[in-house]
């Protein structure tokens, strides 16, 4: 009888454990659909930010020198686009960590700066000048005391 019930126990727990995994996989099967997909986006973002970098540069006639320097910029933004869309996010991952190994003060400086942009797209800034505020019948607030008239 005790021999039974630990036989049913174990093909309950590895049921149990098939059910879970299979759940895992599907959890990171999806997880990295999303994540391919934004890849793809930021690919696409980063594109359009060397076709601008590349029309500015086509602006600047009067400097030629500024004009190389743009186009060199857009050259390098479209071949980060192609690494970005090409790479495996776990391959980016392990190109990252050997660049943070070889250059860990660009790495920490890169990280202060994310951060800082980061931040500042959360918060919203610079914040936008609020209008004044109003009551419920649409006049504005005073703020502070009136002062009175000196007779």
């Amino acid at each position: 009888m005790a021999k039974a019930k630990r036989t049913r126990r174990a093909r309950t727990t590895s049921h149990r454990k098939a059910a879970g995994n299979r759940i895992f996989d599907d959890a990171l099967s999806l997880a990295s659909t999303l994540a391919d997909g934004r890849k793809r986006a930021g690919a696409d973002r980063i594109v359009e930010l060397a076709s601008a970098t590349r029309d500015f540069g086509a602006t600047l006639d009067d400097f030629p020198q500024l004009r190389h320097y743009s186009d060199t910029a857009a050259d390098n933004l479209d071949d980060l686009a192609d690494y970005v869309a090409k790479t495996d996010i776990p391959d980016m991952l392990e190109d990252f960590a050997g660049f943070a190994k070889r250059q860990p003060v660009a790495t920490l400086t890169l990280g202060v700066a994310a951060g800082l942009a980061f931040t500042q797209l959360m918060h919203g800034w610079p914040v936008p000048v609020k209008a004044r505020a109003k009551t419920s019948n649409g006049r504005v607030k005073r703020r502070g005391r009136r002062r009175k008239a000196l007779h």
